[in-house]
């Protein structure tokens, strides 16, 4: 039998903050790439699509961890707390995409000659998107335990 965690409410909430913070701190180089090329080249490339994907996903992610913390913990439900869960698919899609699209499709222009820039790029893009999909996966599975009871929630007052 599998024995159940015990852990506070301000424990979990320092664990989201610390995981969302981290999908945020690989958002920020990705919206500013994002703009300094927007500027560089206008609407061209998927550089409007980097931008307005990181500013989604930085939105996404802070309504999921909300919505998480004062509906999944107190396990109630309702709409509002659907459609974030529903938005937790924007930040794991638009990792995915850094790393399918930005990261590895990127390297076949290494076809026309090798650029150490195009390798360099896709090996970042892969990184970040692939802490943005990983971190996410545990603030979702940290969700998932705490609401199907695999982890026992004890007030801060229980505690003293």
């Amino acid at each position: 039998m599998e024995e159940k965690i015990t852990i506070t409410t301000s424990q979990i909430q320092r664990e989201l903050s610390i995981l969302g913070g981290r999908i945020l701190i690989v958002l920020f180089p990705i919206s500013i790439y994002s703009i300094v090329q927007l500027v560089r080249f206008g609407n061209q490339g998927d550089y409007l699509l980097l931008f307005v994907g990181s500013i989604l996903s930085f939105i996404a992610t802070m309504g999921y961890i909300i919505a998480e913390l004062k509906y999944g913990v107190k396990k109630q439900k309702s709409f509002i707390a659907m459609l974030l869960a529903f938005g937790g698919f924007i930040p794991y899609l638009f990792g995915c995409y850094l790393v399918f699209i930005d990261g590895f499709w990127s390297l076949k222009e290494l076809v026309n000659g090798f650029s150490i820039f195009i390798t360099i790029k896709a090996i970042l893009f892969l990184l970040l998107g692939y802490v943005i999909v990983s971190k996410f996966y545990q603030i979702t599975k940290l969700c998932q335990d705490v609401s199907k009871d695999g982890v026992v929630i004890m007030d801060e007052q229980q505690n003293n």
